[in-house]
């Protein structure tokens, strides 16, 4: 498996908080990670782990998105709905799952962070995947179960899941 980041998102601190959780997810779990820069706004990346290329948005679009069953079937819209807004591709800053053959099987279709978008978009940005991949299972919050918390508990009672 390969996490790909389609380079640069809009907002810096996004940007430099993608490199960071890659960064964290490569050296910390072994992951391989890869960037695919097809929106230049940020400077050089220096001391990335992984491989780093030059695209445009339409060979990114073409290779890993468009006419993609297995993406299909794994994210919410059509490829060409979600990354293609306006007639114009808007693939930069989000993230990819990509298999071991190079094919992507599943995209974050929002870069940034949920807020500000409709309830349950936290599932499909690529700061929110990130972050939920990169945090040991020992700080995640079983929301699951959230409704038999009362805050005074050290492990989720239902599933014994460890809260932070």
């Amino acid at each position: 498996m390969i996490l790909r980041y389609y380079a640069d998102a809009d907002v810096r601190e996004w940007h430099d908080h993608t490199l960071r959780l890659l960064g964290t997810l490569h050296d910390v779990h072994g992951i391989a990670v890869e960037i695919d820069r097809i929106d230049e706004q940020h400077g050089p990346l220096t001391e990335f782990p992984g491989e780093v290329r030059s695209l445009t948005p339409a060979e990114v679009y073409e290779r890993d998105l468009k006419r993609n069953q297995n993406l299909n079937q794994t994210i919410d819209q059509t490829p060409s709905e979600a990354f293609k807004r306006y007639g114009k591709l808007d693939v930069a800053g989000n993230i990819a799952v990509v298999d071991d053959e190079g094919t992507v099987q599943w995209a974050s279709t929002l870069p940034g962070y949920a807020d500000g978008y409709r309830p349950g978009a936290a599932s499909r940005t690529a700061m929110d995947f990130l972050e939920d991949i990169a945090t040991s299972p020992s700080n995640r919050l079983c929301v699951d179960c959230l409704s038999l918390l009362d805050g005074d508990e050290n492990f989720c009672p239902n599933c014994g899941c460890e809260l932070p």
